[in-house]
């Protein structure tokens, strides 16, 4: 349990259960995604009308979400209400309601989320990357799970999953307000066990294959492409934070300025991070017309080749440091930021948010840091990843087509 004590005019809460997609068995997967849709529909005594009306009249400030780690529920609401929505929570999260009326109606709501990602070749793209490089290891799979495993869900396997994993020793509660902690440690403690232990997944290993799917109708290459990353807790991850930053997290980045400013080939280009308690990546995408796809493709291997061979320069990497330690303080300046940052940072490292550690930590990479890191992580030998676009017209270079599974 953590909780920071800020004496503002909102307060924010959170339970995060460490019960994500990655645990659930391979005949069940999309499981935790199903259940978390049905913690606020009918939870405690709450019905599902009550529960809509309470959550309006808090602010409509409360939120699941599900990972491959983690399924929680958040909110920020007005200060004099955060006894209510923590009510809500616990209720929500430790005894939830499930009746078969209910699964009916949310697994028509998963449906309609799988068509919503099937339509977009960018999220197919960023599905089918992670299945490239990892292959069949949990990690890899969708959050979302597969349509027929979901579609064979049913109550009585929702209630087990349950009792088995959602337990106060796989909880963390976070509390950001003026918030009382010896009362929350009372009440935190009295929660119900889950009767079994979640598993420790094993890294998975990385596998340079990328994925192809050609779709008829599309105008534009998507192109979703991994690197071998570094798990949450490896203490080099703000060397390669800041390698993420110059790379393609900002306007000013390599990629960006290279593919979108200077030669106008793309119009979305981006680098970011994916780190597991297991392992991790590093993920870059774009999208271009097919028509631009081939000169897209040799802007975009052209600036890896040039940052892997350590050309970078000193201002990149001192302007990505001043852009990571600008986000730690704008993305901790409100209770419903500084509870997702003490989260992350306790989940992912085992320790309190600080934002001065934080930026201290990102102060200490040098030049020689990031240039090490990035000839090690971007070498084309391990690039992975998936393209979809339309037949005829992905434009992916001679050079990695034996990587095409």
């Amino acid at each position: 349990m953590i909780v920071e004590r800020v004496p503002t005019a909102t307060a924010a809460v959170g339970v995060w259960m460490q019960v994500g997609s990655a645990v659930e068995p391979g005949e069940q997967a999309g499981i935790t995604h199903l259940v978390e849709h049905l913690l606020l529909r009918r939870c405690g005594a709450r019905t599902p009308e009550a529960i809509a009306q309470l959550i309006d009249s808090l602010g409509g400030q409360v939120d699941a979400f599900t990972t491959r780690e983690v399924c929680a529920v958040t909110a920020h609401v007005p200060s004099n209400r955060k006894e209510e929505a923590l009510a809500l929570l616990l209720d929500a999260v430790f005894a939830p309601r499930f009746v078969p009326e209910d699964v009916a109606i949310e697994k028509g709501v998963v449906a309609a989320e799988f068509e919503v990602i099937q339509d977009s070749p960018a999220e197919v793209a960023a599905e089918k990357a992670l299945m490239a490089c990892w292959g069949a290891h949990p990690l890899a799979r969708p959050v979302l799970g597969f349509r027929e495993t979901v579609a064979n869900l049913q109550c009585e396997h929702l209630q087990s999953f349950h009792r088995r994993f959602f337990g106060q020793q796989h909880a963390l509660l976070v509390a950001v307000g003026d918030w009382e902690e010896p009362q929350l440690e009372r009440l935190w403690t009295s929660l119900p066990k889950a009767e079994e232990s979640v598993k420790t997944l094993e890294a998975p290993a990385f596998v340079p294959r990328l994925e192809v799917e050609e779709r008829a109708g599309l105008e534009q290459v998507y192109v979703h492409l991994t690197f071998p990353g570094l798990a949450a807790r490896d203490v080099r991850l703000p060397t390669l934070a800041v390698l993420d930053q110059l790379l393609g997290s900002g306007n000013s980045s390599r990629l960006f300025r290279e593919l979108r400013d200077h030669l106008g080939l793309v119009y979305e280009v981006q680098s970011s991070l994916y780190a597991t308690a297991a392992a991790g990546v590093l993920e870059v995408s774009f999208a271009a017309p097919a028509s631009r796809a081939t000169r897209a493709w040799d802007a975009f291997l052209g600036v890896l080749e040039a940052v892997s061979r350590g050309h970078i320069a000193p201002w990149e990497v001192d302007l990505a440091k001043q852009a990571l330690c600008a986000s730690v303080v704008l993305g901790t300046s409100s209770p419903d930021a500084l509870l997702e940052a003490h989260a992350g940072e306790f989940l992912a490292r085992g320790r309190r948010f600080s934002g001065g550690r934080v930026e201290e930590e990102i102060k200490a990479v040098r030049l020689e840091d990031v240039q090490k890191m990035a000839s090690q992580l971007l070498s084309l030998e391990w690039l992975a990843g998936a393209v979809c676009g339309p037949p005829g017209g992905l434009g992916i270079p001679e050079s990695l087509l034996a990587k095409v599974a």
